[in-house]
């Protein structure tokens, strides 16, 4: 079987986390020869990107640290391992570019997807699945996490909103897959499910 590269997107407080564990161990409990990944990647990047509070820097940062990590999607694609991936390029799109009026003006979105494009090696994923939560059920479920985010500097409303736009903007322009966040855990997971199954003619539970 061929490899795949799956991608769970949204904004913070959607559920990515979750449902990509979730979407992993469904595979996984099929037979279906799968690793599971995230972005960011690289422990010395994160610490980076943490200190760090110029758009431009980390615009580069994040495309520096998806470099790392293509460098292995790009095996273990090889290997005919399906790749369920906490987040990657559509973060960047979306966080990096769609957020900063200022970026916008120095980059322009054909550039910034070729540039997204460069940082992994031009592989493209096979879906991209899009988390849509109101932002305020988001706060909500950032306010009750336990394990707090790594990188909490985008946890505010007002910003949510913003990236929950740039997220159905993207979304409609390269055929990303939008699914409703605000239904339960479980409901959500088989709306993911369902969409795999009919995407790849998967004849599996």
């Amino acid at each position: 079987m061929l490899g795949k590269l799956i991608i769970i997107e949204g904004i913070d407080g959607s559920g990515t986390t979750t449902q990509s564990k979730l979407l992993f161990k469904y595979l996984k409990a099929n037979k279906i020869n799968s690793i599971l990944t995230k972005e960011p990647f690289n422990k010395y990047l994160v610490n980076l990107i943490k200190k760090n509070k110029e758009p431009i820097i980390d615009l580069f940062l994040f495309l520096a640290d998806r470099s790392i990590q293509y460098s292995k999607v790009r095996q273990w694609l090889k290997e005919g391992k399906w790749i369920v991936s906490d987040r990657s390029f559509p973060s960047t799109l979306v966080y990096q570019w769609y957020l900063n009026e200022k970026l916008k003006k120095l980059i322009n979105k054909n550039l910034i997807i070729k540039l997204n494009n460069l940082s992994q090696f031009n592989i493209q994923p096979d879906m991209v699945i899009v988390l849509d939560i109101n932002p305020q059920v988001a706060i909500k479920r950032l306010k009750n996490k336990i394990k707090k985010s790594k990188i909490s500097k985008f946890e505010k409303l007002s910003l949510l909103k913003n990236l929950s736009q740039g997220y159905l903007f993207f979304a409609k322009k390269l055929n990303w897959n939008v699914i409703d966040g605000n239904l339960s855990i479980n409901e959500v997971h088989k709306n993911i499910c369902q969409k795999i199954i009919n995407k790849f003619n998967l004849k599996i539970k």
